[in-house]
């Protein structure tokens, strides 16, 4: 009986050392990724979580310990929660529209129309421009003297909606949101017109044949099929918005009076004018940890929907 277990210990263990040598170039081509990440993600993440715990400028030794006293700064801070709320704000509205519309372009291509081709790299041409570009564009169509946006309302008689658009604390965040949602409607559209175009024809086939119209196609086929595509573009929308800078500290700086600051030009402020190192890290900290709980709970809910 010994004999028998000896010889079967012996099998197993050379099934391993032969599943590891098998195994080890693999290992050898992910080793650079690996590498990648440890240097320019983990030990960024976990030197931030350090100086988080420091009275920190900048420059220096790391001398003065503070504990949580800087995230005690940053969630008694009420400029936090409005950028807090103006990120996630931005987030909502891009969720809702910016999929919807780039459905409904990616349905329309789908269906097929004159000049197909024409219209599906002109409405993608918006992504394909620098976001310091898209700003400064926008920030002329805002003006409230040369921009197109005023003169056009004066054309049509509504002269009374005329606004200093990015000036006003009441329609400065509402405009950077319309901004951002043009620039992210394309990278929808094409995301989901390549999903739709994967879309097996005998379904729609079948459907023909059982009589249904246009409107029962799109609910009961298109739209079930696209659940997988709308899901994932929600995950990358919320990772995506929740580092939206360039565009607002472009049109803004976060201004007026803090209107239009998100979490990142929070962070950027605490860093970078105001010395407050510790203080930024924090708050990294904490949009690090929000990205991966968003992160994990929309894979779940993928894996249960799939």
């Amino acid at each position: 009986m010994r004999k028998g277990f000896s010889i079967m210990d012996k099998k197993y263990r050379s099934g391993v050392l032969r599943e590891l040598k098998e195994s080890i170039p693999a290992y050898l081509l992910i080793l650079p990724t690996i590498a990648v990440f440890i240097v320019f993600l983990y030990i960024p993440f976990f030197n931030a979580l350090r100086i988080s715990m420091y009275r920190y400028k900048g420059y220096g030794d790391l001398t003065d310990f503070i504990g949580l006293n800087n995230y005690k700064t940053i969630l008694s801070d009420a400029k936090y929660y409005s950028a807090f709320f103006n990120t996630f704000k931005l987030i909502g509205f891009d969720l809702i529209f910016s999929i919807t519309i780039g459905f409904l372009l990616a349905y329309i291509l789908f269906k097929g129309i004159k000049l197909k081709g024409f219209f599906s790299t002109s409405l993608f041409i918006p992504y394909l421009i620098s976001m310091v570009v898209v700003g400064c564009i926008w920030r002329i169509i805002y003006d409230p003297t040369i921009g197109p946006l005023n003169q056009f309302l004066g054309i049509i008689g509504l002269d009374n909606l005329k606004n200093a658009w990015l000036s006003q604390p009441s329609t400065a965040m509402s405009s950077i949101i319309v901004t951002w949602i043009w620039r992210t409607i394309p990278f929808n559209m094409l995301i989901i017109y390549a999903n739709i175009m994967t879309l097996p024809p005998d379904y729609l086939e079948a459907a023909d044949i059982d009589g249904a119209n246009s409107l029962q196609k799109l609910r009961y086929i298109i739209l079930p099929y696209l659940i997988p595509a709308f899901l994932q573009l929600s995950m990358l929308t919320v990772t995506n918005d929740l580092r939206v800078f360039d565009l607002v500290w472009i049109m803004t700086g976060g201004g007026p009076g803090g209107a239009t600051e998100v979490m990142t030009s929070y962070i950027y402020r605490q860093a970078f004018i105001s010395q407050r190192f510790g203080t930024a890290s924090a708050s990294s900290v904490i949009m690090m940890i929000f990205m991966i709980a968003l992160t994990v709970f929309f894979r779940i809910f993928n894996k249960k929907e799939g």
